[in-house]
């Protein structure tokens, strides 16, 4: 008997947190944020008539802001390092964070408390992500102004420091290259600078229309992507065919030369 008693009354209990507190969500806009940057924590949820007891966000597992509409003040922060929150524009539906840095990349999660028996909480997790982009296009390089069938194209390219570190591909002529060569990546401080270098042997197969396009592009995710490129219009070289020609003439003049200077001597023997 008392037990099917206590079954009922935890069953009412239920009941009534389904009802009392229900769809918690968060959103994150922008949830990839530039260091220095600002973001909004949006947390909606539906009470369901109830009162609002409390509303509790973290970063990991650390609490850095709560709005408890009984207290005055309803806002209350707590220390966590880079987290610095516009109490202005925050209250019981968003807070706004300013100047991020790198280490609020990671996951937030909104708590919110109904103040109605049985208390029922529920909370919401996102992710936020901290980044540099590169502040410019790769720079590309070659060892030689002009390339032929045979030589080696040696190239190296590199890209402005950022985080994460952007990831270098050399196109030839619209073909990937060097597709399992690996980028550098070297720490500049909190930041990191990519290079990439290339030494592709050229066959008859590479040139296209006698002409060599090289392109190094910088990519992070769907982030960012930029690239560089260079075109070598004299990459087959054209010069041997036109010193053929000319020491044909030359060969043809002197010919002539000579006949003349044998036909002068055969008139004077008579």
């Amino acid at each position: 008997m008392f037990s099917e008693f206590f079954l009922v009354f935890w069953l009412i209990l239920l009941g009534e947190e389904i009802q009392c507190l229900k769809d918690v969500e968060i959103e994150i806009e922008p949830t990839i944020v530039q260091r220095g940057g600002t973001s909004t924590l949006r947390c909606s949820y539906d009470l369901q008539g109830s009162p609002l007891y409390t509303v509790k966000w973290y970063r990991g597992t650390s609490e850095f802001y709560r709005y408890t509409p009984k207290e005055h003040p309803s806002t209350k922060t707590f220390s966590f390092n880079g987290v610095n929150v516009d109490l202005l524009h925050s209250n019981e539906h968003q807070v706004v964070l300013r100047d991020v840095g790198f280490n609020l990349s990671g996951k937030f999660s909104c708590e919110v408390t109904a103040d109605a028996p049985p208390f029922s909480t529920k909370t919401a997790s996102e992710d936020m992500l901290v980044v540099v982009l590169p502040n410019d296009s790769p720079s590309l390089g070659t060892d030689k102004s002009f390339y032929d069938i045979g030589d080696v194209l040696r190239a190296n390219c590199s890209s402005p420091p950022s985080r994460p570190p952007a990831n270098l591909t050399f196109v030839l002529n619209n073909i990937v290259v060097c597709a399992k060569c690996n980028t550098i990546k070297t720490p500049v401080g909190e930041l990191f600078e990519s290079e990439l270098s290339l030494g592709l042997p050229l066959f008859e197969s590479h040139f296209h229309n006698g002409r060599l396009t090289l392109k190094c592009v910088a990519k992070i995710g769907d982030l960012f992507q930029q690239d560089t490129e260079i075109t070598f219009d004299n990459a087959r070289d054209p010069v041997p065919a036109r010193v053929t020609a000319n020491n044909f003439s030359s060969a043809n003049s002197t010919s002539k030369i000579v006949s003349m200077i044998l036909l002068l001597m055969f008139t004077s023997m008579f």
